[in-house]
């Protein structure tokens, strides 16, 4: 079995034991299969007898339901093995909210039940260098699988039943290096990771960045994760360096937060139940690029239908201006890296756009260029914009008592909120860059119409 599965077992995730069911339907399932688990392990000889008062059975229900959500995890991915892994050994059950002698019961009646593959800790190889082991390896069976669905939760909607529970970020700032390539990509957290000194302002701003992931932890955000964030500064091995490069708020943990989700994903979420709406920032990089030059953009039309170009180039000249803003000069043809990303790209001539852009935007010419006596980089317009998206929810927080959410040029708030954050996120741009943003509000999206 493990020379079939070890490709697999080694794409492991991790089952934390730290869950919660959120809906009736996964609290009535969790509180069935945990009268089931207690009853096999009687029924084999692990215990003699049922658990006496609340308090033990509520342990046992936890225990049952953070497995269970952790095994159905990794079913809410496209490509997943199934598996998940947990070491057994005593240290890693010390001050845990699952004991290991509670763990083991619940891990044997499952398996009594037909619910649980289990593949013990055992080495990588059989080659006597290889000293390493992995931890012991669970996966749901299909009967499982069948079985809560048929209770009403299946196992690809997992997040829509279980809440996932993380410790908020001990310290939400963190220092990047540079990258050796240019930055393109949306969603990538670039550079390596520095070590840098806490001074008495940094403490300062991570007390305020805790202070902002406290007041939404208040709150209850269905259909999406979130666990606080981390403030991610760039390029911190430049010379010219003075915490003012970078500087988004990135989602933890970011990989499976709601910030990699579609837009239209995120707005089929819910914050203490009310819809959300995306409060977005039209070309916002673009913007803030023209304020450094004295111009506001236009807030007519759409900044990125060109002369001469179609509507049906629109995407193609968004691209454009990713890759030419995560460059240190216009782009005149495609990068590998976003071709690679987009194929379609290759059906637009970059060149062309780029003549299209020049013509609407003359000052374009110059990026890359020195303005007002210093070189903007890609580092630097994000950090511009990302002061107005955390100034904004500070104030969302502080005047208004709104939980917000940030999508690095987007805000989520809930929809009945819209209109206090777009007025306040427009107010809070135009004193940072003397300019006014060109918002769009994109509505919540419900399922049931």
């Amino acid at each position: 079995m493990l020379a079939n599965t070890q490709e697999e077992l080694q794409a492991a995730s991790y089952a934390a034991l730290r869950a919660h069911a959120t809906s009736e339907r996964a609290q009535a399932l969790v509180a069935k299969l945990a009268s089931m688990v207690e009853e096999k392990t009687i029924q084999i000889g692990l215990r003699q007898r049922k658990r006496r008062g609340a308090a033990a059975s509520a342990k046992l229900e936890y225990a049952t339901g953070a497995f269970l959500a952790d095994l159905l995890r990794p079913f809410d991915a496209e490509q997943h093995s199934g598996w998940v892994y947990k070491s057994l050994s005593k240290a890693s059950f010390t001050g845990a909210p699952v004991g290991r002698h509670a763990f083991f019961q619940l891990r044997d009646g499952l398996e009594g039940l037909g619910f649980l593959q289990h593949v013990p800790g055992h080495k990588v190889s059989g080659e006597r260098s290889d000293v390493g082991q992995y931890a012991a390896r669970f996966r749901a069976t299909q009967e499982l699988l069948k079985f809560c669905t048929e209770q009403g939760v299946p196992p690809k909607a997992v997040l829509d039943h279980f809440e996932f529970e993380y410790d908020l970020p001990k310290h939400p700032v963190e220092l990047r290096k540079r990258k050796l390539k240019n930055f393109y990509r949306r969603t990538d957290v670039p550079g390596a990771p520095m070590e840098f000194e806490r001074t008495p302002s940094i403490r300062g701003m991570e007390h305020v960045i805790s202070e902002l992931n406290e007041f939404f932890a208040k709150h209850t955000l269905r259909g999406g994760q979130h666990h606080g964030y981390v403030r991610i500064f760039h390029n911190g091995d430049d010379p010219d360096f003075d915490w003012d490069k970078g500087g988004r708020l990135y989602s933890q943990h970011f990989a499976d937060s709601y910030q990699v989700m579609s837009s239209e994903d995120r707005r089929k979420m819910t914050i203490d139940g009310e819809p959300v709406a995306e409060v977005d920032i039209s070309g916002s990089y673009l913007t803030i690029f023209l304020s450094l030059h004295g111009l506001q953009l236009d807030l007519t039309e759409d900044p990125y239908l060109l002369p001469g170009l179609g509507v049906e180039h629109r995407g193609a000249v968004k691209q454009w201006f990713v890759g030419t803003f995560g460059n240190n000069k216009p782009i005149k043809r495609w990068p590998k890296d976003m071709l690679d990303d987009d194929p379609t790209l290759a059906e637009h001539r970059a060149a062309d756009i780029t003549k299209a852009v020049f013509v609407k935007y003359p000052v374009l010419k110059s990026w890359g260029e020195p303005c007002n006596g210093r070189t903007y980089s890609w580092a630097d317009l994000m950090y511009l914009e990302s002061a107005v998206m955390f100034s904004t929810m500070l104030g969302l927080m502080h005047e208004h008592s709104t939980p917000s959410l940030s999508v690095h040029d987007s805000l989520i708030v809930p929809v009945s909120k819209v209109e206090v954050a777009s007025e306040l996120l427009r107010s809070r741009f135009q004193e940072r860059q003397n300019v006014l943003p060109r918002l769009k509000v994109n509505e919540p999206i419900n399922d049931q119409v």
